[in-house]
């Protein structure tokens, strides 16, 4: 119900600038609602002879009092006295140890503890990444270090692309739709790279009309993204590297597209009729409209590496791929050796 609490003030001390530290001991009282309250302070000159007082300090208190009171010098050493309202917050001591270190202790610190540098380093990044100020936060990284942020960046992305390449060559046999659907939604930059110009990642699974009076018999693309300087539309229909490009051998080396190549593509075109017929009403609840125009359709299918394996084959389906109309069949080889060559690039970029 009592308790002796000492209250600290930091002081701009002229006489002895070391001396920055005052206070006073105060006993207080707690009241029906848990709160603390000063009890008044009886004037020394009421005194009688033979009076006094007593402070009495257990050895546990006078430790935290000592550790607290230094941790108010160092404050002072490092900060001063700032004028207005400023809220400090306590750190651990070891992390508090951590950020004090000099930049080449702390190299030797990192390289000494990998493991734990690249740890602290993902959930700084996550941190960045999610934080309400993560926009404060980078525009005061790219004002204090911006001939660093540059070169940063080429690790970051070097680091990302070339562990979508390494998910690649462990995947590449699998068949399922649903799991490269899963995987390109969650790398959505590597369908960015299917055209020659820069695109978004719009939705997937978008719905782009069709339905009959029963609300069934909808069209739904795997995904619809749109060109960055036009607005343009995309659509994106994903198959898998087990998908076959061409069929058995027609006749004297000519070999057509597969069924499954050919199903994909009436497939997308269909679609695409779809957006264009219900394209007003598509885009009545959109508050940044999409241009229309004459929509690409891209279909991610097969492994060229894989199933090209003889002139003819690849002679067979370059011939019709390239005759496709408002189509381009992409395989996912192809797709990943485009990645490589980012990664050729950012290489240099790094050296």
């Amino acid at each position: 119900m009592v308790r002796l609490v000492f209250l600290p003030i930091l002081i701009s001390n002229s006489v002895d600038p070391d001396a920055c530290v005052k206070g006073q001991f105060v006993y207080q009282r707690k009241k029906k609602k848990d709160e603390w309250a000063s009890v008044p302070n009886l004037p020394l000159s009421s005194l009688k002879a033979g009076e006094g007082y007593k402070l009495e300090i257990h050895s546990g208190e006078l430790l935290a009092l000592l550790r607290e009171l230094g941790a108010l010098f160092r404050l002072y050493r490092q900060h001063g006295i700032r004028m207005g309202q400023t809220r400090y917050v306590r750190l651990r001591a070891g992390l508090a140890r951590f950020l004090e270190l000099g930049e080449q202790d702390l190299t030797e610190f990192l390289e000494s503890n990998k493991e734990g540098a690249e740890s602290t380093l993902l959930k700084l990044l996550k941190w960045l990444a999610t934080s309400p100020h993560r926009n404060e936060a980078a525009a005061r990284l790219a004002a204090i270090a911006p001939d660093q942020l540059p070169g940063l960046n080429v690790i970051l992305n070097l680091a990302v692309v070339k562990d979508t390449l390494k998910f690649w060559e462990q995947n590449q046999t699998n068949s399922s739709e649903e799991f490269w659907q899963q995987a390109l939604t969650d790398r959505a930059y590597v369908l960015s790279q299917i055209l020659a110009y820069p695109m978004l990642i719009i939705c997937k699974k978008a719905y782009v009309g069709g339905k009959q009076v029963h609300n069934r018999s909808g069209n739904v693309v795997d995904f619809l993204a749109s060109v960055e300087s036009t607005d343009a539309m995309v659509l994106i229909e994903i198959k898998t590297p087990q998908t076959s490009l061409l069929g058995p051998e027609y006749r004297d080396g000519a070999f057509p597209l597969s069924r499954e190549s050919s199903g994909a593509v009436a497939q997308v075109l269909r679609y695409r009729q779809s957006l264009m017929r219900d394209f007003n009403s598509l885009m009545a609840d959109r508050s940044t409209p999409l241009t229309l125009g004459e929509p690409r359709c891209v279909i991610v299918a097969g492994n060229t590496e894989k199933e090209l394996t003889s002139g003819p084959k690849r002679e067979s389906f370059e011939l019709q791929r390239e005759r496709l109309q408002d189509v381009t069949i992409l395989a996912y080889d192809e797709l990943f050796r485009r990645l490589s060559r980012i990664v050729t690039l950012l290489e240099a970029e790094g050296r």
